[in-house]
């Protein structure tokens, strides 16, 4: 059996050479057809390089009978209806799925460069199922030749979405996805340059997801849950192409208490004194900040506040009191960042 590359590299001989054929759909993208430079021997197509390309790649067309004068050279993309070209006429001509930009001409070499991707894309994609093969057409002085190229999907980033907040701007410790097309399943993700470990990638041709958890720690240990930035999120697919777009997101994780209790209701101060024991307070929750206050009430009229004594954005922590250090009474623990309380929870000591 003939590999994919081994048919393709057939066709190329197939479509070389060929002279004076007809072009359907009318006009062309570059310059005229006059000019004969050289070329009465006629076109031959070598090589295309890459041999998959993405439709926004360069795209280098080596051979033969090619005029050094750009403007002489007319390539159209296109498809071929029987044996005949027919190019991409569809829609406004500014957005022609044909027109190309040749980036540099000489006698044996073309690069060139579609001016309009996107069209260029859903043409090549259009009928489902099938290959997704387009074909180029070089022109100069009096002969021709066309030559197939089989197109990736065009890499496109278009949205974000969170998960894990009210908010629509997503923020570290947030599962977050990203829609668009053209992902491989073994794509690179990263923001700001910090790879995204175990994304989630659906690579559907037309509508493809990347889902990830952002580390909570992404942005580094920031402390305000208000500030916003642009970030660079950028996917890299296993052949080298890249794209990126820049998404607004915030710089530090929500904090949030889910649990706060107590070891015990009821403590006796002359049990713990004798054992050695301590008052333990339990705390569980997401992100807690080194800038919460820790704050003990009781009903004796003690008030104090202290530093909640954690770093590193750390999802639990356990607080003691030592007894000796407490009246008999009722106690309330809570655990602030400004005026906001997070969480409470209560103990009574007795002698």
């Amino acid at each position: 059996m003939k590999t994919f590359f081994a048919v393709l590299a057939a066709a190329i001989t197939t479509f070389s050479c060929q002279k004076n054929t007809p072009a359907t759909g009318g006009g062309n993208n570059n310059g005229g057809n006059g000019g004969s430079g050289g070329n009465n021997k006629g076109i031959t197509i070598s090589s295309i390089s890459p041999l998959n390309p993405y439709p926004d790649d360069e795209i280098t067309l080596n051979g033969t009978g090619f005029n050094s004068d750009a403007t002489k050279d007319t390539i159209e993309f296109g498809r071929l209806v029987g044996s005949a070209f027919g190019a991409w006429h569809d829609g406004n001509p500014d957005e022609y799925a044909s027109l190309v930009q040749i980036k540099s001409a000489s006698t044996t070499q073309l690069v060139i460069k579609a001016v309009n991707p996107f069209p260029l894309d859903y043409n090549s994609f259009i009928t489902v199922g099938a290959p997704s093969i387009a074909v180029v057409r070089i022109k100069t002085g009096g002969s021709s030749a066309i030559v197939p190229i089989p197109f990736k999907r065009l890499m496109l980033i278009g949205w974000d979405k969170t998960f894990d907040n009210l908010s629509s701007i997503p923020r570290p410790n947030d599962s977050l996805q990203i829609g668009g097309k053209g992902f491989s399943k073994h794509a690179t993700v990263t923001i700001e340059g910090v790879v995204l470990e175990n994304p989630t990638i659906d690579s559907t041709a037309d509508n493809a997801t990347i889902g990830f958890h952002l580390p909570k720690t992404l942005f580094g240990n920031v402390l305000d849950e208000t500030l916003q930035e642009l970030k660079t999120v950028r996917v890299t697919n296993p052949d080298g192409k890249s794209e990126e777009k820049d998404f607004t997101f915030y710089l530090s994780p929500l904090m949030h208490i889910d649990d706060m209790h107590a070891e015990n209701k009821t403590y006796s101060k002359a049990g713990l004194g004798g054992s050695g024991g301590v008052i333990r307070i339990f705390v569980k929750g997401r992100c807690l900040k080194e800038d919460a206050i820790l704050k003990v009430v009781s009903n004796t009229g003690m008030n104090t506040q202290s530093s909640l004594g954690i770093s590193g954005l750390q999802d639990s922590t356990m607080i003691e009191f030592s007894p000796g250090a407490l009246n008999t009474g009722s106690y309330t623990i809570s655990i602030l960042r400004g005026s906001v309380a997070y969480g409470a929870c209560g103990f009574t000591l007795t002698n």
